[in-house]
């Protein structure tokens, strides 16, 4: 049986200023956002921290340095392995509109080879980690489009095809991947949908990923660059955090809710995640909940 996910949409007019056709912001990745596919095409640069990005229901591990080309309805989240203020997931992101994309063939030399995998049906998402050129590219670009000094639109544009370049450059020599559907993708999906469960095992996972367990164990670990049971406990932390923001349950009811019978055991593995007890967290999202309401 497929699993279907819960995918949002995220649209660039929520982003995209008057007369601009790029939009540049520098984020701390949280559990709050949802898995979305959206209707630009969007750069991303790993900063600080590591975690997991689903991209189209493949989990792929992440640290400082990985760079991403995500086309037009690519489904994505980032999922940090900690909200620990001093292990943050922080990335760069620049976003663009199809119209930007379609105004590049013809701007500059060799734009239509350059350009060929970055637009149209056949685009596909593509992964590249930094050797130190990507970097100052984002960082610039976020500084430019902040303070917007004269000629930052210029700026903006020459920046962006210089990281298109970097990214036909790695691709060319084998140097960027792309996404493509395994086994342990089938096991992820059913750990998804069932993190509930306390019957959830190895030995399951195994079976419908159709792999011994200790091949399962070894293409877990390096796909998510997680052991599944550490990947299990992220599933049902990031259920509780939504749980104790959205609901008045208590605590002991939602650790039960998610799969966990031990409370000394969820409340240990609670804090060592977030970096906060389920009550501080809750006291927490309910004070950002008041700000936003004022």
């Amino acid at each position: 049986m497929t699993v279907k996910r819960s995918i949002g949409e995220l649209y660039g007019s929520y982003f995209f200023e008057p007369d601009s056709l790029i939009y540049v912001n520098r984020a701390v990745e949280t559990f709050e956002v949802v898995e979305h596919r959206h209707d630009f095409v969007e750069l991303t640069y790993v900063f600080e921290g590591s975690g997991v990005h689903y991209i189209n229901g493949e989990a792929i591990a992440v640290s400082r340095g990985d760079v991403f080309f995500l086309p037009v309805g690519v489904s994505h989240v980032f999922r940090p392995s900690t909200l620990r203020k001093e292990r943050q997931l922080i990335v760069y992101n620049c976003v663009l509109d199809v119209r930007f994309m379609a105004g590049l063939p013809g701007a500059f030399p060799e734009s239509a080879d350059i350009l060929a995998m970055f637009s149209g049906s056949s685009a596909t998402w593509l992964q590249a980690r930094d050797t130190g050129d990507f970097l100052p590219l984002f960082m610039e670009l976020y500084r430019e489009y902040a303070g917007k000094p004269p000629g930052y639109r210029s700026l903006l544009t020459v920046l962006v095809v210089r990281i298109f370049i970097g990214l036909y450059r790695r691709a060319s020599t084998d140097g960027a991947e792309g996404g493509a559907w395994s086994p342990v993708h089938q096991a992820i999906a059913h750990m998804e949908a069932h993190y509930r469960s306390k019957e959830l095992s190895l030995e399951k996972l195994a079976e419908v990923s159709k792999l011994s367990e200790r091949q399962f164990s070894r293409l877990f670990q390096k796909q998510t660059g997680m052991s599944y049971l550490a990947y299990l406990h992220h599933l049902r932390i990031e259920a509780a955090c939504r749980l104790l923001k959205a609901s008045a349950d208590t605590v002991s009811s939602i650790a039960s809710s998610v799969g966990y019978t031990d409370m000394k055991f969820f409340h240990r593995l609670f804090k060592r995640t977030t970096g906060l007890t389920p009550g501080q967290y809750r006291a927490a999202a309910a004070g950002e909940g008041e700000k936003l309401r004022r």
